[in-house]
């Protein structure tokens, strides 16, 4: 055999391997997969406490446009100006924003953490400029 044809079945075979090798240790995670994990919006749907306070958000409906059946609560009842779901990437966030006396516009930004089955982000307390972290656990 050529040297010159020994040469270049040698880089093949190298290709060849190193493609290989490339192929066996992908993360399957890196390819985009059409198995995305849709996450239930019916779990969104119930009474939520406020683990640092008396404060409930009372969940009946999730709707199919988007908008939830939603009521908060302080420990009285506060008015609802919104109050929105939406699933991404398989996770569930809802936004509600408060329109009452000193609540102009104070709004909840929460995700829903299955693995905890609490609904966690920040609220901003419109009256004071003020964001805080909070969670609401369900209240059975």
């Amino acid at each position: 055999m050529k040297k010159s044809t020994i040469i270049i079945l040698s880089l093949l075979l190298s290709v060849v391997l190193i493609a290989s090798i490339f192929i066996l240790n992908r993360d399957p995670s890196d390819s985009v997969s059409t198995n995305k994990k849709v996450a239930d919006k019916n779990l969104l749907v119930g009474d939520w406490l406020r683990t640092d306070a008396g404060y409930r958000i009372l969940i009946t409906k999730v709707n199919q446009d988007g908008t939830l059946d939603a009521q908060y609560f302080n420990p009285n009842p506060i008015n609802v100006g919104m109050a929105n779901w939406e699933e991404s990437y398989g996770s569930l966030k809802i936004i509600i924003e408060l329109r009452d006396v000193n609540y102009p516009g104070s709004t909840y930004t929460l995700n829903y953490l299955p693995d905890r089955d609490i609904l966690a982000g920040d609220y901003y307390q419109a009256v004071e400029g003020l964001t805080f972290y909070v969670e609401f656990a369900r209240n059975n």
